[in-house]
């Protein structure tokens, strides 16, 4: 079943255009990598799709709802977005971040019920974070940070997730363990995941198929097209080949 689709959509800020995106169509449990240089317009795509821009032309639809048109708290129990910076109080612990996860479903005197702190447990145990639970953020590591931030992300359980550049800080083992757990959510949640990355093999690795954005422009590879997205890239930014990893 479809959950998410562009419609002849088209980002950018003002009058400038920066990317002309076209139509897509992510099924519920799919993924989606997202390549392209630096500047190529990929995070003004990102935020497009999770609404904090709005489209220069076209639709943004999950569940055949229009995601600019719902109101913030009905948006975010939609889609979830992780972008690449993100200001985090340090004296925040780590259970108390990802409680913020859980912000849209909290009632009018702020509780977490039953069910958002299963939510919040399954988030911490998903992201390995359990022992860690009680640490303050500016005591930790960047990428039990950035593990943390994806657990706040995960425990608000949107059937959509945009992940821009989530692997930053992370080491080999830590980038193993996230695509494991986004694996599990997307077989065991039907969770669908669209995911910005610079690594060519893990853009194959991760996505049902991979969108590679340059020039203002987008194209659309199936699985294990590697290599037409290297050379797409080789092509487009006259970069030796031993550049694109």
């Amino acid at each position: 079943m479809t959950l998410f689709e562009t419609r002849d959509l088209t980002c950018g800020y003002g009058a400038r255009l920066v990317v002309e995106a076209g139509s897509l169509r992510l099924e519920e449990g799919g993924a989606l990598s997202i390549v392209g240089m630096n500047g190529a317009g990929k995070s003004t795509f990102m935020r497009t799709l999770c609404a904090q821009i709005a489209p220069l032309r076209g639709e943004v639809l999950v569940r055949g709802v229009s995601v600019p048109s719902l109101a913030p708290g009905a948006r975010a129990k939609l889609v979830a977005y992780l972008p690449q910076q993100q200001e985090i109080d340090p004296a925040l612990t780590i259970e108390e971040l990802v409680r913020l996860g859980r912000t849209p479903y909290v009632g009018r005197f702020g509780r977490l019920s039953k069910t958002d702190l299963s939510a919040v447990s399954r988030a911490l145990d998903s992201c390995a974070l359990r022992e860690l639970a009680n640490a303050r953020l500016g005591e930790i590591s960047g990428g039990e940070r950035q593990r943390a931030r994806l657990a706040m992300v995960i425990a608000g359980e949107a059937p959509l997730v945009l992940l821009d550049e989530p692997t930053t800080h992370l080491d080999m083992a830590q980038r193993f363990a996230l695509y494991r757990t986004i694996a599990e959510l997307r077989r065991e949640r039907r969770t669908a995941f669209v995911i910005v990355t610079h690594a060519i093999a893990d853009a194959e690795r991760f996505g049902d198929s991979i969108l590679l954005i340059e020039k203002g422009r987008t194209s659309l590879f199936g699985p294990s097209m590697r290599v037409a997205v290297r050379e797409a890239l080789m092509t487009s930014a006259r970069i030796p080949e031993e550049w694109v990893y």
